[in-house]
């Protein structure tokens, strides 16, 4: 099995609009992103220790911030879009798990979550 370098991003906070009926979609909500992305071959960090050896985890954070896109009715599509953020940004990407949770989707106690996982063929 090939050496893999994992980068997690754990509950990113962003505001979207989401949501199945109309109303809920009406203001923006917040989403928590967690993203695991798995990149191969990672060099020798003590030997190349520069941004350009691995992800800037500064343009996920980024894209969850402030480029999530268009209203969604559904999670999962938020989910589908970070995912295909995070592959685009190395060719080193081999697969990436997202979960966005929705905290605001349940009254009382509860978080509401999907995860999805997307990999290179």
């Amino acid at each position: 099995m090939a050496d893999l370098q994992l980068i997690r991003i754990d509950d990113a906070k962003a505001l979207v609009r989401v949501g199945v009926p109309d109303p809920e979609r009406a203001n923006p909500q917040e989403v928590r992103i967690s993203v695991a992305m798995a990149l191969a071959e990672p060099p020798d960090f003590t030997a190349n220790d520069r941004i350009g050896a691995t992800v800037d985890y500064d343009r996920i954070v980024h894209f969850i911030r402030d480029d999530l896109g268009a209203p969604a009715h559904l999670i999962e599509t938020l989910a589908d879009r970070v995912a295909g953020h995070c592959l685009s940004l190395s060719a080193r990407a081999r697969w990436v798990e997202v979960t966005v949770k929705k905290p605001s989707v349940l009254s009382g106690d509860g978080v509401v979550a999907v995860s999805i996982r997307r990999e290179r063929p």
